[in-house]
């Protein structure tokens, strides 16, 4: 399916018609794995996880209990909370830096991706992640343990943060 753009007036917003799940999106930085609501202030969104940009990276600072990284569906807010942490205690936080350096198409506004949106992936477009591994999320539990999603079975669990696991960089494109 082809993206289509068109222009509402009254809001001067660009509108994009997403391909089917699973595919690649042209010129949106990956593939489409669904749209989640708008919930808890934030807006809806269209998930877009980059193509071919899987690697096996720790949460890190296992022990740490990182504030403002628990958030079960804002991924910007955790990993940019990860981010901060690194500045303020100088440890690595190896998945969140990878996911907010990543480009693709002239986007740079990845992130590592949130507990519902890795849950809304494993429901509408499993087949694009690897089954071997469970991916980790920027949810942290505690000091200690972090979200992870399995792609095979779509069960969901907690693991340790020092454990390495799969990440793949994720943008929204908000609607």
């Amino acid at each position: 399916m082809e993206t289509i753009e068109s222009t509402r007036e009254s809001e001067n917003a660009v509108i994009l018609t997403p391909p089917s799940f699973g595919e690649y999106w042209p010129g949106q930085g990956g593939i489409y794995c669904g749209t989640l609501p708008a919930m808890h202030g934030l807006p809806a969104r269209h998930m877009i996880f980059a193509k071919d940009a899987e690697k096996t990276l720790t949460y890190g600072c296992y022990g740490i209990n990182v504030p403002g990284a628990a958030s079960r569906i804002d991924g910007p807010a955790n990993t940019a909370a990860l981010l901060a942490a690194k500045a303020a205690n100088g440890r690595d936080y190896p998945a969140a830096e990878y996911c907010s350096t990543y480009e693709a198409d002239g986007h740079k506004d990845f992130h590592l991706a949130s507990q519902a949106c890795l849950f809304m992936a494993s429901l509408c477009a499993p087949q694009i992640f690897s089954k071997d591994d469970w991916h980790l999320s920027s949810t942290q539990r505690s000091a200690y343990g972090a979200f992870v999603q399995g792609f095979e079975g779509g069960n969901s669990d907690w693991s340790r943060k020092g454990y390495e696991f799969r990440v793949v960089p994720l943008r929204w494109i908000q609607l």
